[in-house]
């Protein structure tokens, strides 16, 4: 069964608010309450949290929907609600029970959020959506930092870095980076709206820079990257293998100015040969990990506000650390062995289909551009197994929408953007274009 063409605007609308959330861009500063220790760390807002019941809510309903979608989906892509399945699994073990269900369910709603959109969407309308939403939240970013400075840039650390509507700059560059290659590919294959994903990609790249943010500067250009060579190598054979050829000498040269002068090379970009002070975390909780290998400590319960380990970690180190800046460690310290392995197994599926499919269609090159970020930001960030992270979410519809197969793809039909109002509309000559040109199988 096919994605469904009719979708009102009411359920467009829903799921656009719920990506939204799911982004948690605003409303956790806003209604976050102030630290109440030392430590500097908040609480859970207990408002923004039953804030997040109707969200689950309408992703459940919505699987009601299409239920029959959703299995095939399910069935196609079972590891990643395995994953969530094992966090919620994990309060038998956890040092938090509490806090590692309440937030395993929370991975398993993100999770199905994204097999909802795969189910639900077809490449070029799920785009769009996400397109729509990161155009909102770049938007009122650059509006708070012109209207409200003391909000939207920082004050205390990296003073005068933007961070827009979250609350640390390196969260505005890595948003800003991916929402960038999102645009540059709608404005490179969606031509009725193209003017806007140009727009967007230049307010997008503008803040990346404002937020002083390395690893989101080379997320960008990562995926901008990835978008060129695609280009490219539309020109032939030849200039596919001059591509390569330059790609892997370029390489090599940076890798022996690494290997002579590290810390020129760091220096370059503001960094040291600590990474910021992140080598130390990640030795410590390597540590951490090898006492817990096979199942680790409870998804999330090594980093909760009472935990001994995080206390411990915090006075070695002479900081409150509020997360392992790794996501592949941090999924190591929730979930072991088990979870690092569970999760691998589906992204090297994910990786095999999308350089498949980047072969026959041009949703392979986005699939690969957006996991070479995701791969990019996993190495600083706590990126995998997210709960309630729109990029996680993300994440799940591009493998499961992968995962559906390229006849079903190439199946989709050319009107695919959402009929609004439950009345189809005939589509004019450049949105079937466009549409064809994203979903059909065919040279990118």
């Amino acid at each position: 069964m096919m994605p469904h063409a009719r979708i009102s605007r009411l359920e467009y609308a829903l799921a656009g608010l719920v990506l939204l959330m799911f982004a948690e861009a605003f409303l956790p500063r806003l209604l976050a309450p102030a630290p109440t220790d030392v430590s500097g760390v908040a609480p859970e807002s207990d408002l923004l949290r039953l804030m997040w019941l109707p969200a689950y809510a309408l992703i459940v309903a919505g699987l009601v929907l299409i239920w029959k979608d959703a299995w095939r989906a399910l069935v196609r892509a079972p590891w990643l609600v395995a994953l969530a399945l094992l966090a919620i699994a994990s309060t038998i073990w956890s040092i938090d029970p509490e806090l590692s269900f309440r937030r395993g369910v929370a991975l398993l709603a993100t999770t199905l959020l994204g097999l909802y959109l795969a189910a639900r969407y077809d490449w070029l309308a799920a785009l769009r959506l996400l397109g729509i939403v990161w155009l909102g939240l770049m938007a009122a970013s650059v509006l708070a930092g012109l209207v409200a400075p003391g909000f939207a840039l920082m004050q205390e650390t990296h003073v005068g870095a933007w961070s827009g509507g979250w609350s640390e700059k390196n969260a505005l560059g890595g948003h800003a980076a991916r929402a960038a290659f999102l645009f540059a590919f709608l404005a490179w294959r969606d031509q009725p709206w193209r003017a806007w994903w140009l727009g967007g990609l230049a307010v997008a790249f503008a803040l990346v820079l404002l937020s002083r943010s390395t690893t989101g500067l080379f997320g960008a250009a990562l995926g901008l990257g990835v978008l060129v060579a695609a280009w490219w190598m539309l020109k032939g054979r030849r200039w596919s293998l001059a591509l390569g050829w330059s790609a892997a000498a370029a390489g090599i040269l940076v890798a022996l100015a690494f290997a002579i002068a590290p810390d020129a090379v760091l220096g370059a970009f503001g960094k040291d040969e600590t990474l910021t002070g992140r080598t130390a975390i990640w030795a410590a909780l390597g540590e951490a990990v090898a006492e817990k290998p096979v199942l680790g400590y409870g998804y999330m319960a090594y980093w909760g506000l009472d935990s001994e380990p995080r206390y411990w970690l915090s006075r070695a180190l002479a900081w409150n650390v509020p997360s392992g800046h790794n996501g592949w460690i941090d999924l190591a310290i929730s979930l072991g062995a088990v979870g690092v392995a569970v999760f691998a197994i589906d992204l090297m599926l994910t990786l095999w289909r999308a350089g498949r499919q980047a072969r026959l269609s041009p949703v392979g090159v986005f699939a690969l551009g957006f996991l070479a970020q995701f791969l990019l930001f996993a190495m600083s960030e706590s990126v995998l197994a997210a709960q309630n992270s729109i990029l996680w979410a993300t994440y799940v519809f591009v493998g499961a929408k992968l995962a559906l197969g390229q006849r079903r793809q190439s199946m989709t039909p050319l009107s695919t953007a959402p009929s609004v109002g439950g009345a189809r509309t005939a589509p004019s000559a450049t949105a079937s274009a466009a549409s064809s040109s994203i979903n059909a199988v065919g040279a990118p």
